[in-house]
């Protein structure tokens, strides 16, 4: 995937969608992608995306602490 083609679809605008979901919102997301649900999540590295495929819920945390985050 082209970061440049798909940065506008990218949820979090690009930030590590496991870093989101600890609570770290400053980790920018790298070249490891993972599409679920119509969704597409950017990590900083590999082992950041394996973690949040494996843990639960890693996607309704990342959600609450970017909406927090935003509001």
């Amino acid at each position: 995937m082209n970061t440049s083609d798909s940065n506008m679809n990218l949820e979090y605008n690009g930030h590590c969608a496991f870093a989101v979901s600890t609570g770290k919102t400053d980790v920018k997301g790298g070249a490891h992608f993972l599409t679920r649900n119509g969704k597409t999540f950017s990590f900083s590295n590999p082992v950041a995306k394996l973690l949040f495929k494996l843990l639960p819920n890693r996607v309704a945390k990342a959600d609450q602490v970017w909406h927090n985050k935003n509001t």
